[in-house]
């Protein structure tokens, strides 16, 4: 008999601890929230750590079963329950509000913005002095409440946020829907560029990974989700691999699936002399990025990166510096000239007194090398979230001087803080020589 009592207090004592959780579950019926995002990630517990149970999809909206640290409890479809971030989804219905301390407490938003830089600073106000509140990363999805001048508006965690607009894609709530609904046209075949590329089950850098490419290996594409590549494996398994870690042929009519370069799959590449030329060298550094970083340094990281790409088109590609060396105006032209180049690429980054100044330039001199400058930069346009600045007629020596097809890119201002930052970082240079490549392919096949 005592021993029946004994359990009856425990039972009420376990009863007891449990009445505030269920108090919240009660209450949290009452509220639903909408997912902002595509394919909101939903987790076994309330932590960025935690292991996924599911995704959400943009627009859906769910019962709050439970609040704890900004994040949800809700249960999908197939009955699995699981926590959502709080701020990737919106209180269905509400539009911007704040509490008594003047916190937002939901946002109303039809656009999201896609992360591109790794580590990116979360601000409390638009301004690089102003204090960070916090991480996100490659690939993160956030609602995003408005664009303001360089900085994007978002929420992130429960309150208002600011983030550069240097380093995210804003998408509008069409091309969202258009992504998430796989109307993305296929673009042909995504070649993998590095050894031990991921391919994931989702378009999601927190998705699993079903399998690794190997350089040169190309997969069809069955749709564009985001900055995401929809491809099929050889198993004819479906996978998801990220836009700038692959270049892209645009043969979509192609019906090999051979696992070799790109080279024999590219007419519009394939052949051309490209002569690619790193500004700056050895004792010329070129200008200095807020960091210390040189000029020269940078244009030779996007040269080499660039290279393989077009090598692996099949173009026959020269560089007029391979290291940290100087090379004059008149040897740079003169090499173009050696080799007939159908098309010669000066590779550069900007430099002002004026910090704010941002975006890229494509330049030519001569009105026959005016349509090469328009492809490149249209794909550049395509490519990059920075500002376009247009092309231009310049003056400079590898220029005028050159009676091949030439053009001089300046691909970013080291003077600017947010740009010199964003510049260095790998995904980055991928985004820069993707529209570089894309360009040159368009202007060979025009």
């Amino acid at each position: 008999m005592e021993r029946k009592i004994l359990s009856l207090i425990v039972a009420f004592a376990l009863l007891l601890s449990l009445l505030p959780t269920v108090m919240v579950a009660a209450e949290g019926t009452q509220h639903t929230i909408e997912i902002a995002v595509n394919k909101a990630n939903v987790r076994s517990e309330p932590s960025m750590s935690a292991s996924l149970v599911g995704q959400a999809e943009r627009g859906k909206r769910y019962t709050i079963l439970k609040e704890k640290y900004d994040w949800y409890q809700i249960q999908l479809a197939n009955g699995t329950k699981g926590w959502v971030a709080g701020y990737i989804v919106k209180k269905a219905g509400a539009s911007f509000q704040r509490d008594e301390q003047g916190q937002v407490k939901s946002i109303s938003t039809n656009r999201s913005a896609t992360v591109l830089a790794d580590d990116l600073n979360v601000r409390n106000e638009p301004s690089l002095s102003a204090d960070v509140i916090g991480k996100l990363h490659i690939g993160d999805q956030v609602p995003v409440e408005k664009v303001q001048n360089d900085w994007v508006h978002i929420r992130y965690k429960g309150q208002a946020a600011w983030v550069s607009r240097q380093f995210v894609r804003v998408a509008s709530n069409d091309q969202e829907q258009a992504a998430s609904k796989n109307e993305a046209a296929a673009d042909g075949f995504a070649v993998i560029l590095y050894n031990g590329t991921n391919l994931r089950s989702d378009a999601s850098t927190s998705s699993s990974i079903v399998a690794r490419g190997s350089q040169g290996e190309r997969y069809p594409i069955h749709a564009r989700v985001g900055d995401w590549y929809k491809i099929s494996l050889s198993s004819g398994q479906q996978a998801f691999v990220a836009s700038w870690v692959v270049s892209v042929n645009g043969e979509a009519g192609s019906e090999s699936s051979s696992s070799e370069p790109a080279a024999n799959h590219t007419p519009g590449l394939r052949g051309k002399t490209i002569i690619l030329d790193p500004g700056h060298g050895g004792v010329d550094a070129g200008t200095t990025g807020m960091q210390g970083t040189f000029e020269k340094f940078i244009t030779l990281k996007t040269a080499d990166r660039l290279y393989n790409k077009l090598r692996q088109a099949g173009a026959n590609v020269i560089l007029t510096r391979s290291d940290d060396q100087y090379v004059s105006l008149p040897s740079r032209v003169a090499i173009a000239r050696y080799h007939h180049a159908d098309a010669f690429i000066s590779l550069h980054y900007d430099s002002t007194h004026q910090v704010g100044a941002n975006g890229f330039t494509t330049y030519y001199y001569h009105n026959n090398h005016k349509q090469l400058a328009k492809n490149v930069n249209d794909k550049l346009d395509q490519s990059l979230p920075m500002k376009n600045r247009g092309v231009r007629r310049g003056d400079y020596y590898v220029l005028r001087e050159n009676s091949q097809p030439a053009i001089l890119l300046e691909l970013g201002y080291l003077s600017n803080p947010q740009e010199a930052t964003a510049v260095v970082t790998n995904p980055y240079q991928e985004l820069i020589t993707n529209g570089v490549y894309n360009g040159l392919s368009s202007y060979f096949n025009d």
